[in-house]
């Protein structure tokens, strides 16, 4: 009987450290993009909660005689420049006293802990155009100066100093809601930020924009705005991020 013996090839060291370097490569590259896709998900989930919960509570106002046929606090679906503004204020209130909330911060939301500093509109505006060097010729500066104001035209609400100063309120599953005007009493539009405090509190990331429509009978109900949304470098609109699917993000 012949006596056969198995060789068995093993890996070399080397070649265990290359495939590992590799195996290092490419979990670097896939990674990164994994998570920014699993965060934006958990975002657009969290984005439409908020909108669902804040038109339940202005559906519920209607069951009270003084919002009866539907509460006067609207831009116009159809045409949003016209507009009807006279119990925002009240709706605010409503709201306020309707939503499960941990904390309001009736007078600084920032001082008080509600909200983090956000970055204002304008400046967004300065990271995404640079300053005109010393050299620039004065049409450069005018140029650069007349964009400057031209990005809180109308929308100084959300200017850098504005956000300085909002008031807020934390809902019970940790998301924060900033109102354009403190008391809602004009422009009812919101900030909403889906994950409170938690970073990265970057606007077309984790922060977003809501507007009040209705009109013709119509019950008013927060959608997607027209005016004054900005989103930082990389980030997506409201109704970006109201459309995305699970697909959209692989």
């Amino acid at each position: 009987m012949k006596n056969f013996s198995l060789k068995i090839k093993a890996f070399t060291l080397s070649e265990m450290v290359i495939a590992l370097g590799i195996i290092a490569v490419i979990a670097a590259m896939t990674i990164p993009s994994v998570v920014y896709n699993v965060n934006n998900r958990a975002n657009s989930a969290l984005l439409k909660k908020a909108v669902v919960k804040l038109n339940d509570v202005v559906e519920l106002s209607m069951s009270e005689s003084r919002f009866q046929p539907y509460p006067k606090c609207f831009y116009n679906r159809k045409d949003p420049t016209v507009t009807d503004f006279t119990q925002c204020k009240e709706l605010y209130t409503f709201i306020k006293e309707n939503l499960r909330t941990t904390k309001i911060c009736d007078t600084n939301g920032l001082s008080e802990g509600c909200i983090p500093q956000y970055k204002g509109k304008d400046t967004v505006f300065k990271e995404n155009n640079p300053e005109p060097p010393a050299d620039a010729t004065q049409e450069e500066k005018d140029k650069y100066q007349e964009g400057l104001e031209a990005s809180t035209a109308g929308c100084i609400g959300w200017s850098y100093d504005s956000l300085k100063t909002k008031t807020a309120i934390v809902t019970s599953d940790g998301i924060t809601l900033i109102p354009y005007r403190n008391d809602f009493s004009e422009w009812p539009l919101l900030a909403v930020d889906v994950n409170g405090k938690k970073a990265p509190n970057r606007f077309g990331y984790d922060v977003f924009f809501v507007q009040l429509y209705g009109g013709a009978g119509e019950i008013p109900s927060f959608d997607a705005p027209v005016y004054c949304e900005y989103i930082e470098k990389g980030g997506y609109t409201t109704q970006e991020m109201m459309n995305f699917t699970k697909e959209r993000f692989e």
